[in-house]
């Protein structure tokens, strides 16, 4: 039995404990009809989309915002339940452009979007888990090979796509990584490999993050609000000392303090204290960053 048998199963047993006596088996409605051949071909065009921490937001700004960054007009967008919207296309080209060039932002925030899944209402959609572009710096040349940057980035999340990019004016390759992220999962900032008997540290850095606490590391709260680990307004500076900063941005272009502390070690301090400061709370309607040509 594969897991969402198991989860449908599990379902019906709770609904059936919770119905107790109102629950009778002739009861049960067996539709075999199955839907339209007209809405499934519309349901090829749609995306399902859900803003993370799911903000009050004005609908309006938000339509003008992803038409905008998304580069067309010819997209219908409307808001369903729980902050579930619906994204309807003119095209598959159109729908697939957005779904591979995602994530996106608005106000800072995360939307994510998926595509149609048949049969599945869309309260039951799976919005846990984002695919985003890693970066990974740090391998030799001669590294930088589509096995090389899975084998890197595999802990974090499911691989779906690698590219190596030769960058512009020069013979300096680089390599990302498309990678399913666990939304409830810390950000990982890098990865310790021992390559040929000698150490490296690598260096992630993350295509169009959205905010994210700068003290457990999870997407979705700012420091300040982090329910795990408390905030100390006192600690404000001393990004060194921190676990999670604006380095994990790949438009920051700054290494991590891991990096500089294998690479660039200072005299050793007793004492040092762990500093968590607030992270910065980014200007509204914030359009996501163009990717790359090579998409």
């Amino acid at each position: 039995m594969d897991f969402a048998s198991q989860e449908g199963h599990a379902c019906l047993a709770a609904l059936c404990t919770r119905l107790g006596r109102l629950w009778f088996e002739q009861d049960i409605d067996v539709w075999d009809e199955a839907a339209p051949t007209e809405k499934l071909a519309e349901c090829q065009l749609i995306l399902v989309g859900k803003v993370l921490s799911n903000p009050s937001i004005n609908f309006q700004a938000f339509q003008n915002t992803l038409k905008r960054a998304w580069r067309t007009d010819q997209v219908e967008i409307t808001q369903r339940e729980e902050g579930l919207y619906v994204f309807k296309f003119t095209s598959v080209g159109e729908k697939q452009r957005v779904l591979d060039n995602s994530p996106w932002l608005f106000s800072s925030h995360l939307v994510i979007v998926k595509p149609w899944v048949p049969n599945t209402p869309l309260h039951c959609y799976d919005f846990s888990t984002c695919a985003f572009w890693v970066q990974v710096l740090g391998l030799p040349l001669e590294c930088y090979t589509e096995e090389m940057i899975s084998n890197a980035v595999r802990n974090i999340g499911k691989v779906h796509e690698v590219k190596i990019e030769s960058k512009e004016g020069t013979t300096l390759r680089a390599g990302r990584a498309r990678v399913e992220l666990n939304l409830q999962e810390p950000l990982k900032p890098g990865k310790h490999i021992r390559l040929e008997g000698r150490n490296f540290w690598l260096d992630f850095r993350y295509e169009h993050l959205s905010h994210y606490c700068y003290s457990c590391g999870v997407l979705g709260h700012y420091a300040m609000y982090c329910k795990d680990i408390p905030y100390d307004d006192v600690k404000m500076d001393g990004k060194d000392k921190l676990y999670y900063g604006q380095w994990l941005r790949a438009e920051v272009q700054e290494h991590s303090p891991f990096w500089r502390a294998f690479y660039e070690p200072q005299p050793h301090q007793d004492g040092i204290d762990e500093i968590i400061p607030e992270t910065p709370q980014h200007s509204t309607l914030l359009l996501p960053i163009t990717p790359h040509s090579t998409n």
